[in-house]
């Protein structure tokens, strides 16, 4: 049962051979893009949808070659595959998600545009801009902060739909950022809802989420907030057969999560992020230095739930809860 129109996950959409109005030059651009999940599936809608943004611009299939690499989960081919993109001389470089924005980073010296999406939850504090309003630098695009706002909102749903009190963190990332960016604001959210926060539970492979589940379950946890890097989103149908096994319900920040098992998600509208990127790469491709766009933070947000997941687990939803869903899995 939709409660609104939800665009899914990643989709690869052809082309459009007509072009519309204000078509852009006839020069053929060269942009690349990394990822470090797994390259998109044939029906995956947010790669449409950034495909589509492009078209909105009047971009056709002449006038934007992407050279897309995805490491697969590999995060040890993140470096190696940015250096390969600006070795192309690709006029920018777009980042999709927080994962591999350091490898782009160091890649591109500085020089090479890149257009992050969803590429950073505390772009500042991890050194990639200056301020939303005027990054400074290289790198622009859009991304999601970090705050006890976000996690209050996603900790209070899962506390409603659930009756929690022990929520570990599932975390794929670089330690570092979760202690610096994270741990403040989610202990500060924690606090507000009196609920005692367990973690980070490192993942590096997706053969370690049996370990993590089982550490989780050692601690006494009762229900789980993952991160929504590479490897966790790359292995989300795997996490929530695992989840299922332990009886913990997940929390996450987009969609895809719940559409692929877990309880349910709270966060950004990944589709309207990839749709509104290309505006980013075209504003450079026209001349405006990156330094100079602002960075921006979504508009739309989106809560979805899997009631089938909710059945398996013995909960039920408050119907308060699932008419505020933006969509119901049934």
């Amino acid at each position: 049962m939709r409660r609104r129109e939800v665009v899914a996950v990643l989709a690869m959409a052809a082309w459009p051979r007509v072009g519309r109005a204000q078509t852009p030059s006839s020069k053929a651009h060269r942009v690349g893009v990394l990822g470090s999940s797994a390259a998109p599936e044939a029906d995956d809608p947010i790669w449409a949808a950034f495909k589509e943004g492009f078209r909105d611009l009047g971009y056709t299939e002449g006038h934007i070659v992407l050279e897309s690499r995805f490491s697969g989960g590999d995060l040890e081919r993140l470096h190696a595959l940015a250096q390969e993109l600006v070795a192309l001389k690709v006029e920018v470089l777009v980042v999709l998600g927080p994962t591999p924005m350091r490898a782009a980073q160091t890649a591109a010296l500085g020089i090479v545009p890149i257009v992050m999406v969803a590429g950073s939850s505390d772009p500042i504090a991890e050194g990639y801009i200056a301020s939303f309003a005027r990054p400074g630098t290289n790198i622009t695009g859009l991304t999601f902060a970090v705050s006890a706002e976000r996690f209050g909102k996603q900790l209070e749903l899962l506390n409603d739909a659930t009756a929690v009190s022990r929520v570990a963190i599932l975390w794929d990332g670089p330690v570092e950022i979760f202690s610096r960016s994270w741990a403040p604001a989610l202990n500060e959210a924690a606090r507000t809802l009196a609920l005692t926060i367990e973690g980070p539970f490192l993942v590096r492979a997706p053969e370690e989420l049996e370990r993590a589940f089982a550490e989780m379950a050692a601690k006494q946890v009762q229900a789980v907030l993952v991160a929504a890097s590479g490897i966790l989103t790359q292995s989300r149908a795997k996490l929530a057969e695992i989840a299922l096994r332990h009886r913990m319900p997940v929390m996450a920040a987009f969609r895809h999560f719940p559409a692929s098992g877990s309880l349910m998600s709270y966060g950004p509208n990944l589709p309207s992020i990839y749709r509104r990127a290309p505006v980013f790469v075209a504003n450079i491709l026209k001349g405006t230095p990156p330094g100079e766009i602002p960075v921006e933070q979504p508009v739309k947000y989106d809560m979805v739930i899997n009631l089938k997941t909710a059945k398996v687990l013995g909960l039920t939803i408050p119907p308060t809860l699932l008419a505020r869903a933006d969509e119901v899995i049934e």
